[in-house]
């Protein structure tokens, strides 16, 4: 029997989960890149506390990523959206409040890092596969991730604005309270289950379904590992970019911009993406992006030349774009079902734990060589590295 996909597919609840994510990465993430520079928080805290809090927060959520997968696979994402604005929105106003770089570090790491792991991408891809049938996915994440593209344009020139007007501290709380809002709503319109469930969802333990898979499914080691060096190299990007083109001499407010472009440079990839992933293996679209990524992230080295900055935030853009779907893609492809959540969970505790390094790393480098040249090519061969771990999955 055929399916029709328009009005089975609850985009209602899409949309709106679309639009948390938008708003959680783009204060959360992008807003920790103004954050970071020495006209905020930079100017109070070195940039080794900084990036150790945020490097921090990324292993505090990965760490949860399990039994939050665990949880949406039991009794959906309506709870879990709801605290994790909660946790945004408190972990905010304390880093806002802080005056020891201690304050800094709980608040990363005890409030918005869990705060992520229950807004970002994670539970939106979750909520998909247990709303959509497999042929309404593509259009599904498609849509969430083109929304949740806006972040970078909305929220790198916003939360730049608003630091110059009101400060670091202000700018901080109020952007929090942003996120809470945001999860509130989605909340209120999520599914309450999985409409195309035809048995309840029974969930492996966590530490079953791990160890399962490392010791036996070559599949999900390797994209596991390939997905820890990419995580790794994103993160020291996305927490350093805007202060490696600052230190090579352009301002703060002209690299914001074209970090903002770079997210509207993304918008074509995140819906092309998935669609491409129906024709050719999800793991091949997402080794070319990686390549990609690596050549964008080369640009880096030096910096400070404009077609140095041009170049990174256009490939960039255009290659991160097209690389959030496919994650979801290929797992869904070889795990869907059942055991989704815990699956993805395992994967994304797995990445993030030893991803988080990216941040710190980078600012470690930096602060002890006094430039990012060291740093950008640990990076690269990161990227390098990955690339090649993706392409040898194709030929499976």
């Amino acid at each position: 029997m055929s399916v029709d996909t328009e009005s089975k597919t609850p985009w209602a609840a899409i949309l709106s989960l679309a639009a948390t994510v938008m708003v959680a990465f783009g204060v959360i993430l992008y807003g920790f890149s103004i954050f970071v520079t020495g006209g905020a928080a930079g100017g109070e805290f070195s940039k080794t506390v900084l990036s150790i809090a945020y490097g921090g927060s990324v292993v505090s959520g990965g760490l949860l990523a399990i039994p939050v997968g665990l949880r949406a696979d039991r009794s959906g994402v309506r709870g879990i959206l709801l605290v994790g604005g909660l946790l945004a929105a408190a972990g905010m106003a304390i880093f806002a409040a802080a005056t020891q770089p201690w304050h800094v570090l709980a608040a990363w790491w005890l409030f918005i890092g869990p705060a992520g792991a229950m807004t970002f991408y994670e539970v939106a891809f979750i909520a998909v596969d247990q709303w959509c049938l497999p042929q309404q996915r593509p259009r599904a994440l498609g849509a969430l991730t083109l929304i949740g593209g806006l972040a970078g344009i909305i929220f790198i020139p916003l939360t730049e604005w608003l630091v110059s007007a009101l400060g670091w501290r202000a700018t901080a709380a109020s952007l929090g309270g942003l996120v809470l809002v945001a999860a509130l709503g989605s909340a209120a319109v999520a599914v309450a289950g999985s409409p195309h469930a035809t048995s309840p969802r029974q969930p492996p333990e966590p530490s079953a379904s791990l160890r399962t898979q490392l010791m036996g499914d070559r599949t999900f080691v390797v994209h596991t590992i390939a997905m820890v060096l990419i995580f790794f190299a994103i993160q020291g990007i996305f927490a350093h970019r805007i202060a490696v083109f600052d230190e090579a001499g352009f301002a703060v407010a002209t690299v914001a911009l074209w970090a903002a472009a770079a997210s509207a440079f993304s918008l074509p990839g995140r819906w092309i993406a998935p669609l491409l992933a129906t024709k050719f293996r999800p793991v091949a679209v997402q080794a070319v992006t990686s390549l990609v990524l690596c050549l964008a992230t080369l640009f880096m080295f030096d910096g400070s030349a404009e077609w140095q900055l041009v170049a990174h935030f256009v490939l960039f853009g255009a290659s991160f774009g097209a690389f959030l779907p496919l994650r979801a893609m290929a797992m869904a492809g070889w795990f869907s079902g059942p055991r989704y959540g815990a699956t993805m969970g395992s994967q994304w505790s797995l990445t993030t734990v030893f991803g988080a390094g990216g941040p710190i790393v980078v600012g470690l480098l930096r602060d002890g060589s006094s430039d990012y040249g060291g740093a950008v090519l640990v990076l690269v061969a990161a990227l390098l590295s990955a690339t090649l771990l993706l392409f040898a999955l194709v030929k499976d």
